[in-house]
């Protein structure tokens, strides 16, 4: 009983850092995005984001990147064991949704970041400048271009995890229904393990899901 109350809070934890990690590197990229496109590369680009309450920004950007980058090996690596446990029991995947699966990922994940954009700037705006801007932060004439920037960079984010949830849940079900089948009629239904339960929802799954704990992105 103590090891589950261990693993508990600790899937908990990695479920939760799990789920903001794809609306944290959209944001990050969004936001540099928005400045790159409107300052210009090079100095005058530097000189924006250090300018105007940016000087955490470097910090922070080196831990979502770091945090980006642990979650993708890990879904990489949890995709490559269902490939493989796929193959063993002689079974295919047959992708079905993947549309729908990345427009509800591409919805939630703008709103996700528009939001943080949103809230971050005024912060911004705030400690530097001692105001608040309000929506100006996503259509205002200091963002104009915020909001097509950050529909274009959730959009690339969507369509990769959206396919990669797609992916994820055609391999599952698969292995699923040859477990089942090799059980036989009648059996109690097979729950398939891959170093860790695969009927678990996903942490890419259901990004939308609105609700806590957030099922957003497990491929871990």
């Amino acid at each position: 009983m103590g090891d589950m109350r261990t693993v508990a809070p600790r899937g908990r934890l990695r479920a939760a850092i799990s789920f903001w990690a794809l609306p944290g590197i959209a944001l990050l990229v969004s936001h540099d995005a928005v400045f790159a496109i409107q300052a210009g590369p090079g100095k005058a680009l530097t000189d924006a984001l250090r300018a105007g309450g940016h000087g955490y920004w470097g910090m922070a950007s080196a831990l979502i990147g770091a945090i980006g980058l642990i979650v993708s090996l890990f879904a990489v690596a949890r995709l490559r064991r269902l490939r493989r446990r796929a193959q063993r029991l002689g079974v295919a995947p047959r992708a079905s949704r993947r549309a729908e699966r990345v427009l509800r990922t591409w919805g939630s994940v703008f709103l996700l970041v528009a939001a943080g954009f949103l809230f971050q700037e005024n912060l911004e705006h705030l400690a530097a400048h001692g105001h608040l801007i309000g929506t100006g932060a996503l259509a205002g004439p200091e963002y104009p271009l915020a909001l097509p920037v950050i529909a274009a960079v959730t959009l690339v984010a969507g369509i990769v995890v959206g396919l990669l949830r797609s992916t994820e849940s055609a391999l599952v079900e698969a292995i699923s229904s040859a477990l089942a089948a090799f059980r036989g009629p009648g059996s109690p239904p097979a729950r398939v393990t891959v170093n860790a339960s695969v009927a678990r929802a996903s942490v890419l799954a259901r990004l939308g899901a609105c609700r806590a704990p957030p099922e957003l992105v497990a491929l871990i």
